[in-house]
């Protein structure tokens, strides 16, 4: 996708001096399956919108041991870490499948969004959707039984069951692989009948 169809498709931006800066501004980075976008504790010097593939959040415990915080698949996602803009990240991301990414340098783009009136609209939706999404996905793994946690990954996260490790789909959703593995052949019986 080019970040102009993304930008006007996806964000529904339509000044055409913001879209021309935006597009000067834009650079078109590929991931392969694997790669790290962001480590943990460092700083993000670009905005990164997804166009395609499926980003994997984690961070790793004292232990060794890494935990699934978030997936992102959706296009115009804004791939980036759950903290401020010029924080530290509190998670890695890495790419599950190759992936896809519009960047755009973060100094020049605040500029950018603090001068357009329809940019900042969209900055500040993107904002409300990311915490709305955090609120959701925090009230499903507090107060969901293994089983509507299950289910409601399937109704969020369509497609992704197929994609996406079973042992970070459990880490993300709070249960072992073996529960997973069986909800999963659970809920085939149930649909095969």
């Amino acid at each position: 996708m080019q970040p102009i169809e993304l930008f006007r498709d996806c964000y529904q931006i339509h000044e055409e001096k913001t879209l021309r800066r935006l597009c000067e501004l834009a650079e078109v980075r590929r991931l392969k399956k694997g790669e790290i976008l962001l480590y943990f504790g460092e700083v993000q010097t670009h905005i990164a919108l997804q166009t395609n593939g499926i980003l994997r959040g984690y961070y790793t415990d004292v232990d060794g041991t890494d935990h699934t915080d978030c997936f992102s698949f959706r296009c115009g996602n804004a791939a980036m870490p759950p903290c401020g803009l010029t924080e530290p990240s509190p998670i890695n991301l890495m790419a599950l499948t190759p992936c896809e990414l519009v960047t755009l340098p973060l100094p020049e783009t605040l500029e950018l969004i603090r001068q357009s009136p329809e940019l900042f609209q969209v900055y500040s939706k993107l904002l409300t959707e990311a915490l709305r999404l955090h609120n959701g996905i925090k009230n499903a793994l507090c107060n969901y039984t293994a089983k509507q946690k299950y289910e409601w990954f399937l109704q969020e996260y369509p497609g992704l069951i197929f994609d996406v490790n079973n042992r970070y789909i459990a880490s993300f959703l709070h249960m072992t692989p073996e529960t997973l593995s069986r909800l999963r052949t659970a809920t085939r019986k149930r649909i095969e009948g």
